[in-house]
């Protein structure tokens, strides 16, 4: 009988303390990262903004007196005589139609150039080919409509990240031609280009209206037609298409930006109130 007492007094606890801790126990609220409530400012409306990139490089290899020409991949590559150089612009501008979010055009120009003086490639002691006087010029005309946006790190005023997409048009010239004596023998082609790329990057303010950028492509949906002509003759054309989510190194693109405030963002503005 006292056994039966105990373990009916043991339950009644068990059940007591069960109900007072449920009674205390606070209501789950659901996870929530905060992502899109964000009121931080980085950029405001009505602001324009207006920048331009450039690049250019260049390359000359076996340019020394009595040069034999330079030498590569485990001297599968001899005798290699030549150089080579790429030039850039791309100019753009955009306004802010609401903060943190612009719309706006850039355009594109590449440019570059290659002329191989000779070179030689030997796979083995007895097999080998070489090839000379051969010359590459390339140029290239983009432009595009963007939509960028801005979101600040831990709502600073200096720091951000933002996200663009780009609507691209473009239009190529190329030819690759062999001088032998007094004849010469090529290709010439005609490029054109549509594409829809996703770019994002982050954008760092050193001044009150100055911005140093640093974008790289990630995602693209593009379109290519190459028609061909060879020695004048011979006619073809070459369609390419696809998507791709990758990082491209060559696509990464540095450059700086200045804002300008309207309104009553303007420093006009600021110094009448």
């Amino acid at each position: 009988m006292v056994r039966k007492f105990i373990i009916f007094t043991i339950l009644i606890c068990i059940s007591v303390c069960s109900s007072a801790g449920s009674s205390d126990r606070k209501p789950v609220e659901p996870f929530d990262r905060g992502i899109g409530t964000s009121t931080s400012v980085f950029v405001p409306k009505g602001t324009i903004a207006t920048g331009i990139n450039f690049s250019y490089n260049t390359i000359d290899i076996g340019k020394g007196t009595d040069d034999p020409g330079y030498s590569m991949l485990f001297d599968l590559v001899n005798g290699l005589n030549g150089s080579m150089y790429t030039f850039g612009l791309s100019p753009h501008f955009s306004v802010f139609a609401a903060d943190n979010l612009s719309i706006g055009a850039r355009f594109d120009y590449d440019r570059s150039s290659f002329d191989l003086g000779n070179a030689s490639l030997s796979i083995s002691d007895d097999m080998g080919f070489g090839i000379s006087d051969y010359h590459l010029l390339k140029h290239m005309y983009s432009g595009s409509l963007t939509l960028r946006y801005y979101m600040a790190i831990v709502d600073s005023k200096r720091f951000a990240i933002f996200a663009e997409a780009r609507a691209t048009g473009a239009y190529g010239q190329s030819k690759i031609w062999k001088a032998d004596g007094e004849d010469k023998f090529g290709t010439y082609q005609i490029q054109q280009k549509g594409a829809l790329t996703f770019v994002p990057g982050i954008c760092i303010f050193a001044q009150d209206n100055v911005a140093v950028e640093v974008a790289i492509g990630i995602l693209g949906i593009n379109y290519t037609r190459t028609e061909q002509i060879r020695n004048q003759v011979e006619h073809s054309v070459m369609e390419t298409s696809g998507a791709n989510f990758r990082i491209n190194p060559l696509s990464i693109e540095i450059g700086t930006s200045f804002y300008f405030y309207t309104g009553p963002h303007s420093k006009k503005a600021r110094r009448n109130r």
